[in-house]
């Protein structure tokens, strides 16, 4: 008996590990163009603390700033006609305390609301997740919260 449960172990451990595939991708960097790269580059640093990372391609107005990890924002400078942001395109950060940013927020002069139109507001996902949004200087809605 102790052989059949041993066989059937060794049986399920070998199947589980033909079903288990290795990862093919990882997020690598999301881009955004923009009309003035400086400016927005220097938006998301203000606010979320990032990291600039050097361009490979000096001379052009690109910024790359870490996300952490292996993760990257580029902006992208083009010229305004060539900008177009549609309304639900989005990047999301979670934070430590949303209240705490909202602050921020509020000291910098930056209007928020809660995703449903409502200024200055906060919404509670039912996972009990705060939740806020704004826009960054091209339009790109930017949602924070503070989800672990």
């Amino acid at each position: 008996m102790l052989k059949k449960i041993l066989l059937l172990i060794l049986l399920l451990t070998g199947t589980f590990s033909v079903f288990a595939q290795k990862r093919y991708a990882s997020f690598n960097h999301v881009a955004f163009l923009v009309t003035d790269a400086d400016k927005t580059a220097a938006f998301y640093i203000k606010l979320f603390h990032l990291d600039t990372l050097k361009n490979p391609f000096p001379g052009e107005h690109v910024r790359w700033l870490s996300l952490g990890g292996n993760m990257q924002l580029h902006i992208i400078q083009e010229p305004k006609d060539q900008v177009i942001v549609s309304k639900d395109n989005h990047i999301a950060f979670s934070v430590a305390s949303v209240p705490d940013f909202i602050k921020m927020l509020n000291d910098n002069h930056i209007p928020f609301t809660d995703g449903g139109g409502k200024a200055q507001a906060y919404v509670t996902r039912l996972d009990g997740v705060k939740q806020i949004y704004f826009r960054d200087p091209d339009g790109y809605e930017v949602e924070v919260n503070d989800a672990p």
